[in-house]
């Protein structure tokens, strides 16, 4: 199984809020309300998609189902600085574009509150910064 681990100078709740909400969700990756469990993820140039929320313990862990059969668990551990370690696993192969992509959007947010993303439709498909 695939894993990636990012540091945060921001503690677990930071970076869990950014993860679990849509408020959050929305400031470095795609619009993407919840309803009953579920988020609805609304990507540039139309692309829609729903996850199932798996498991939500707060500041510890957070995974989702997507994608008939994707499984990303965010695993947050406090450090002593008053940081987080996160390490994120996917049940399948690797996405790596897109999802170091993500990573480092979620970086760039929680920690400088940078949205990196390009806003612009007609970049989308293909760019990272999309």
């Amino acid at each position: 199984m695939p894993t990636w681990k990012l540091h945060f100078k921001s503690g677990p709740s930071d970076v869990y809020r950014a993860l679990s909400t849509p408020g959050g969700r929305s400031r470095y990756w795609a619009d993407a309300p919840e309803t009953d469990g579920t988020i609805h993820f609304a990507f540039p140039a139309g692309h829609t998609t729903d996850a199932r929320i798996e498991e939500a313990i707060q500041d510890r862990r957070y995974r989702f189902t997507w994608y008939t059969d994707r499984t990303l668990t965010f695993d947050l551990i406090p450090d002593d600085a008053g940081g987080t370690d996160l390490t994120v696993t996917s049940s399948t192969g690797p996405h790596l574009a897109g999802d170091i992509s993500v990573l480092l959007r979620l970086k760039a947010w929680v920690d400088f509150g940078v949205d990196l993303r390009n806003h612009d439709d007609t970049r989308s498909a293909g760019y990272l910064d999309s």
